[in-house]
């Protein structure tokens, strides 16, 4: 039996019909890709709004009987983390709708729908820009802003993080890839972790970072640049790790 779960930002709501129809696999005809691996991304345009739909793998057996019983879908994390965040005062792509769709009560898709952000960078490879000596002590002021709030990202890497606007009118930064984020967390050692992969593998960019959250926070320099440089290394590691546990499958294969 097949049963849909769509949820949709009031302001929308007369999209309804054009969301139903994706949450049920079809298509759009206009549908262009932004990205294909684990997960598909594409634009599309829903009665005149720009949109980027997150089309959220097929789950293995395991993780579907784990977002049955255990955890919200990818999809569902997404739009409310979205959501929170923005209440929050943060900015990410604004949230249009998510939908899931599950077969005798376990999931089999998930979409995520987000009005399309036009005109910003990534900030992967940040030091190859011409405004670095703005755009970072804003961005490591902007992380100290999300710490003092509480928020967590656990996966808060380049690819995640957009940026616009300049120097002279402010840089505004927003946050893509919500799923794995968590709230209400005040403990640094915690918070911290999210120097892990933030520029990797340039770990003189991610000290860099360091030394000027340090001097937004009115901490000591050296002594952030050491956390940051042990998370870094933590990651490095946990990289290896999970390089080896691979290779180790490969070779019973």
């Amino acid at each position: 039996m097949e049963s849909y779960n769509i949820v949709i930002n009031e302001s929308y709501e007369h999209l309804r019909p054009l969301i139903a129809a994706i949450v049920k696999g079809q298509r759009p005809a206009d549908a262009a890709d932004i990205y294909r691996g684990r997960n598909t991304l594409y634009r599309t345009q829903l009665d005149g709004v720009d949109a980027v739909v997150k089309d959220f793998k097929t789950p293995n057996l395991l993780n579907r009987w784990v977002y049955t019983n255990l955890r919200q879908s990818k999809a569902r994390r997404s739009y409310e983390n979205a959501m929170k965040m923005m209440a929050a005062g943060f900015l990410s792509p604004e949230p249009i709708a998510f939908g899931e769709h599950k077969v005798n009560g376990q999931l089999r898709h998930s979409y995520y729908i987000s009005r399309n952000l036009v005109g910003a960078t990534e900030m992967r490879h940040w030091k190859n820009f011409g405004c670095i000596d703005t755009l970072l002590p804003a961005f490591a002021a902007e992380m100290l802003r999300l710490h003092q709030a509480g928020i967590y990202h656990r996966d808060f890497s380049p690819g995640n993080i957009l940026f616009t606007g300049d120097a002279e009118h402010g840089y505004r930064f927003h946050y893509v890839d919500l799923n794995r984020i968590n709230f209400d967390v005040h403990n640094p050692r915690i918070l911290n972790r999210m120097f892990r992969a933030i520029q990797w593998p340039d770990l003189d960019e991610t000290r860099h970072l360091a030394r000027l959250y340090a001097d937004a926070a009115g901490k000591d320099p050296q002594a952030m640049e050491a956390i940051a440089t042990d998370e870094y290394n933590g990651y490095k590691r946990s990289l290896e790790f999970r390089t080896a546990l691979k290779n180790i499958f490969r070779k019973k294969k």
